[in-house]
């Protein structure tokens, strides 16, 4: 089939000369009584030919809640594009974030599940965003259905509301258009992975089309029974393309059935995870993590004038989860330094059950208006959005204790008794009333200016209860709290020629408690407080097939607080610290066969103030904040057909704690790839951690997650 030219970002201009020319000929050929009928020969088609690669520099991004030229976003941002994503083999959203400078994974971080990640030193536990809006459900994610990543790093509450102290991470989903297209792919690798995703397009008519992608995933391990299996469906339809009104309606379900990998604990004589072979696995082969995500939504955009622009968002989320993992420790005093780990040593298997529902509504309406006040031209965003988020989680207790293990030899096959009871639960309720406003304007042609503040109405319900083993509730707490915040957001930028961009910019947010499902039972304290720093320079290059930006940075937090939604007591962890940093990146085409995506990230980072809980690690690292990371991709096409790729990820050492004692050795992982693409088909053979490097991936301060082995993953692939 042949897909519609004005789909197409890029077009491939080719002389056709061959076609036009027998046209041509059998016009001067044809009998005169054929131009009679000339009604059949109206009608005239022209079909452009697509590019069969993407690129790996993108120049817009939709995560300032504008379409907006990355140039003229005074932030830093990361854009994931299709074609990088692709190229690498990524199956989940941690995989495409590899290539993101200044971000690292936590390992079941305070009690969470699913992805957890940390932007330039802060949790960016609830900062993850599907088309602009939250997306706070603890399960992985898959990048079948998404377009490209976004991360905009840096306080971003004036834009996104509570949270984004280190930056926050938007998913662009796929949309349907006015084309034809079937693409599906399977993928076959080591270590029993097996992956098949499909996406479809068809247009019903000139202002109708309907999308389906469709994802299943079997990851398996060389750690035991570790595991990881997944499918998902998102299909969508969209009316009015190319009109002023457009409504887009879209689904998206994904369930996962894991066996959870919580890795090793750290040897305190060491302070390094425990050195053991990786295919040691100190879980059961009953450990299970079950979730189910469902998110529905409904877009209407309608274009007033050439100048003007209402859209509304509405969207229900459903985010269901069951889980139960194994945490591997060491009993206090099995290791000293007169008494070594051995085969013999023992290992206590900690087993945290846990579950809930999250469930909330979200409308989002933003008007986007272009108007011009003497000389100045201006773009202003004004919005309001309205949430109300509810939360019912639990955590329960074995009624029989769990069997342990040695080092040397783990045992996943014991039996563990499932009988449990409540341990703890905790419902959260919460409504959100925002009242937002931006204002872009271009004071000359080499001068802009952008002024946005945002105000947050924040009121939110809690009930903490804690039960015995008998059933009998032994506390209980009933809390509300309302706190109503500002967050602002201002930049500078010169932009002397079209390849030059320079800017300066501040944004400062403030996070209510309760803001990822937790609650603080102090009401004296007041909101975490956050500031955020930047000076930056973006450049286009190589006629504009390339681009390269840097930035300088400070994070500043104040009163940050511990995040687990299910403990009862909600401490302050810091009083204050920082994070200054320095980042480079470059991405896109350097020759017409030369592709590169590459960026480093320096961090100083420190508390600065201890909490008076937590006065020794006043100034100490925070945990999982390398002083430098860095990441490489770049392909080079032999032939037009032909492809070979390689890339480089490094992670400095991380502290596991606060207190800077056990850690993550730095570690450096080197992948390849070869690939043969047609219009029609593609091959494509993907060898990762080639040198078979042993890391660790994620960071908790009781364990530590391996990275994954030496895996090779052949794709082959179709598309019309």
């Amino acid at each position: 089939m042949l897909s519609a030219v004005k789909h197409s970002n890029v077009i491939r201009h080719r002389k056709r000369a061959a076609l036009p020319a027998l046209g041509l000929m059998a016009a001067a050929l044809a009998p005169t009584g054929a131009f009679a009928d000339s009604a059949e020969l109206d009608r005239v088609e022209v079909v452009g030919e697509t590019t069969q690669r993407g690129t790996y520099k993108a120049e817009t991004s939709s995560v300032g809640k504008l379409n907006q030229k990355l140039r003229d976003i005074p932030q830093s941002v990361d854009v994931v594009t299709r074609q990088l994503m692709d190229d690498q083999g990524a199956a989940t959203l941690k995989d495409a974030l590899r290539n993101v400078a200044g971000l690292t994974f936590t390992a079941g971080e305070a009690g969470r599940s699913g992805d957890n990640i940390v932007i330039r030193g802060f949790a960016a536990t609830t900062d993850t965003y599907l088309d602009g809006m939250r997306d706070s459900g603890q399960y992985n994610r898959d990048p079948f259905n998404n377009e490209r990543i976004e991360v905009l790093k840096g306080a971003s509450s004036m834009l996104f509301g509570r949270g984004s102290t280190g930056g926050v991470i938007n998913q662009v989903s796929k949309t349907p258009y006015a084309g034809e297209k079937i693409e599906g792919d399977l993928t076959i690798g080591t270590n029993d992975f097996y992956r098949v995703t499909t996406d479809i397009n068809q247009a019903i008519n000139d202002s109708t089309a309907v999308r389906l992608n469709l994802m299943g995933t079997q990851d398996g391990s060389d750690r035991g029974p570790a595991e990881q299996k997944r499918w998902g469906v998102a299909p969508s339809v969209a009316f009015g393309l190319g009109e002023p009104l457009t409504l887009t309606l879209s689904y998206f379900h994904m369930e996962e059935d894991n066996v959870p990998d919580y890795g090793v604990p750290y040897d305190p004589t060491t302070l390094r995870p425990l050195g053991v072979d990786r295919s040691k696995f100190y879980g059961f082969d009953s450990d299970f993590e079950k979730t189910h995500t469902d998110i529905a939504t409904a877009k209407l955009s309608y274009k007033l004038s050439d100048k003007a622009t209402l859209t509304n968002q509405l969207r229900y989320n459903r985010f269901w989860r069951d889980l139960s993992p194994t945490a591997p420790r060491l009993p206090a005093g099995a290791v000293t330094p007169t008494r070594p780990v051995t085969d013999l040593t023992p290992i206590n298997r900690s087993k945290p059950p846990r579950g809930g529902v999250d469930e909330s509504w979200i409308n989002q309406t933003d008007l986007v208006t272009q108007f011009d006040t003497g000389t100045i031209k201006h773009t202003l965003l004004t919005g309001m959005e309205l949430s109300t988020e509810k939360s019912n989680s639990s955590r329960y207790g074995l009624k029989n204790p769990v069997p342990p293990t040695t080092v040397g030899n783990p045992t996943p096959g014991d039996y563990v008794n499932p009988d449990k009871y409540t341990s703890n639960n905790t419902r959260y309720d919460v409504t959100n009333v925002a009242l937002y406003a931006m204002d872009t304007f271009e004071l000359t042609p080499q001068w802009k200016a952008v002024l946005g503040a945002r105000w947050d109405s924040f009121d939110g319900n809690y009930r903490q209860q804690n039960y015995n083993a008998g059933g009998k509730q032994t506390s209980r707490s009933d809390i509300n709290r309302k706190d109503k915040v500002w967050s602002y957001r201002t930049g500078l930028i010169w932009q002397p020629d079209t390849t030059q961009s320079y800017y300066a910019s501040y944004g400062s947010l403030m996070n209510p408690s309760g803001e990822t499902y937790a609650l603080d039972t102090s009401a004296d304290v007041p909101p975490e407080k956050n500031q955020n720093y930047e000076i930056g320079a973006k450049w286009d290059l190589m006629d504009g097939d390339a681009s390269l930006r840097t930035a300088l940075f400070r994070t500043v937090k104040y009163y940050e607080r511990n995040t687990d939604p299910l403990t009862p007591n909600i401490s302050v962890l810091y009083n204050k610290r920082h994070t200054d940093g320095v980042e480079v990146e470059g991405a896109g085409r350097l020759t017409e066969r030369w592709e590169l995506f590459a960026g480093a990230a320096y961090m100083h980072s420190i508390i600065d103030e201890a909490a008076p809980t937590a006065p020794t690690t006043q100034g100490k690292r925070p945990r999982n904040t390398p002083n430098a990371t860095a990441n490489l991709w770049t392909t080079y096409k032999l032939t037009d057909e032909f492809t070979v790729g390689g890339g480089l990820n490094y992670i400095g050492k991380r502290y596991a704690g606060d207190g800077n004692t056990t850690y993550l050795p730095s570690y450096t992982v080197y992948n390849a790839m070869l690939g043969y693409e047609t219009r029609q088909y593609k091959v494509q053979l993907n060898l990762n951690n080639l040198f078979n490097k042993t890391y660790y991936d994620g960071a908790y301060p009781g364990h530590a997650q391996f990275g994954t082995p030496r895996e090779a993953q052949l794709t082959v692939g179709f598309k019309y």
